[in-house]
């Protein structure tokens, strides 16, 4: 019984993170559409909007490759000991 429950949980879980990331998706392509064509943004903001995300991806990537190879040593290390 409790485990039907646990993955009942998990599957909720899971599809909770698929609607967010969509969300997000649509969010930024909204975002993004409205702030490209917005009067007096022009060449100049979009240059300078597209340098900022460029930086921000590139630091998102170098934080996102990091963080789940610490975690994943740290849990291996875990397991071991016990």
């Amino acid at each position: 019984m409790k485990k039907k429950h646990k993955t009942n949980g998990l599957m909720q879980g899971i599809f909770v993170l698929i609607f967010s990331q969509v969300l997000i998706k649509v969010l930024g392509l909204i975002h993004t559409l409205y702030l490209t064509n917005k009067n007096g943004f022009g060449d100049v903001g979009n240059a300078i909007y597209s340098s900022g995300y460029q930086i921000y991806s590139l630091l998102l990537t170098v934080s996102s490759i990091g963080v789940p190879n610490a975690i994943s040593k740290l849990v291996a290390e875990r397991v071991a000991i016990r």
